[in-house]
C-alpha cells in the first residue's frame, strides 16, 4: 500500500468509503462487519454515517488507517507514520500494529513509537553500517552505550598492555641471565584446567539453546514477553564463552612453560 496514494472520497460516508462495497473485514483471524472494524478506529455510530469531508484532521487520519489496514497481506512497510497524527489516533495505529498478524516494518524517527510497537531495531549509524539488535529501542541504545563503554575499556587495556611490554622487554634485555624459572600450575589451578574443556561445552552448548530460540519462526508468538530476558542471556553467555577461553589460554600457557622452559 502506498501511503502517499491511498486517497479519501469526501463525498462518501466513512462507512461507504472503508468497505468498498464489503459487509466484512478479516482481522487478524477474525471475520468482523465493518462497522465493528470502523469502531476500532474510533469512530462512534454517528461518526459512521458521516461523509467524509465532515470529518475532522484525526478522524481522517484513522480512517486513512483503517483502509490501509484493510488491504489484507503479510508485509506492510509504513514510513514515519506517526507524523501529523493525535494522540488518540497514535493510540489507535499502536494496537492496530501490534495486532496485525504479518510482519511490519516501519522507517520511524519516534523513539516512543518503535519502543511500543517494535520487536527488532534495524539502526542505520551511518558510514554504511547497519545494527540489528532484537528488543525495542531503548534496549538498543543501552547495547550501543554498553558496547562504547566496553570499547573505550579495550583501548585503555591495550595502551596500557603496550606500555607495560615496552617496560617488560626493557627489563628483560638488562636481566636475561637473571630470567627465574617459570612456576608450575598450583593444585587448585590444575584442577581448575582440567574441569574447563567440560564448562566451556556447557557454556557454549547454552548459547546454540538461545540462538535455536530465535531462529525459530515462532519465536515471537512464543516468547514475546521474554526478548529482552533472553537476549541479556545470550550476550552473558556469549561473555561467559570468552571469559573461559580466555581463562584457559592463561592456565595453559602456564602449564607449557613449566614443561618446556624454551617455549616462553
Amino acid at each position: 500500500v502506498d501511503q502517499s496514494r491511498l486517497q479519501l472520497n469526501d463525498e462518501r460516508s466513512v462507512l461507504d468509503e472503508a468497505s468498498d462495497g464489503t459487509e466484512f473485514v478479516i482481522w487478524g483471524e477474525s471475520k468482523i462487519s465493518v462497522r465493528s472494524y470502523l469502531k476500532r478506529f474510533l469512530f462512534a455510530d454517528d461518526r459512521i454515517t458521516t461523509q467524509v469531508k465532515k470529518l475532522s484532521g484525526g478522524e481522517r487520519s484513522r480512517l486513512l488507517l483503517a483502509k490501509i489496514l484493510k488491504c489484507g497481506g503479510n508485509f506492510l512497510i509504513l514510513d514515519e507514520p506517526t507524523n501529523d497524527l493525535d494522540l488518540p489516533t497514535l493510540r489507535v495505529l499502536e494496537e492496530a500494529l501490534i495486532a496485525f498478524p504479518g510482519v511490519v516494518c516501519v522507517v520511524s524517527h519516534d523513539r516512543y513509537f518503535l519502543n511500543r510497537v517494535c520487536t527488532d531495531i534495524l539502526a542505520f549509524e551511518g558510514d554504511g553500517k547497519i545494527q540489528h539488535s532484537v528488543g525495542d529501542y531503548d534496549y538498543y541504545l543501552e547495547k550501543k552505550q554498553k558496547v562504547a563503554v566496553a570499547a573505550s575499556r579495550q583501548s585503555a587495556a591495550i595502551l596500557a598492555t603496550n606500555k607495560s611490554a615496552a617496560w617488560v622487554d626493557s627489563t628483560n634485555r638488562t636481566k636475561a641471565t637473571n630470567r627465574p624459572k617459570p612456576r608450575k600450575l598450583s593444585f587448585k589451578e590444575q584442577r581448575e584446567l582440567d574441569g574447563m574443556e567440560a564448562q566451556i561445552h556447557a557454556v557454549e552448548a547454552e548459547v546454540a539453546r538461545i540462538e535455536g530460540l530465535f531462529a525459530d519462526p515462532e519465536f515471537f508468538r512464543k516468547h514475546a514477553a521474554k526478548v529482552n530476558q533472553l537476549t541479556d542471556e545470550l550476550d552473558a553467555a556469549k561473555e561467559n564463552v570468552a571469559r573461559l577461553y580466555a581463562r584457559w589460554e592463561e592456565l595453559e600457557a602456564i602449564r607449557t612453560a613449566s614443561i618446556n622452559p624454551s617455549a616462553g
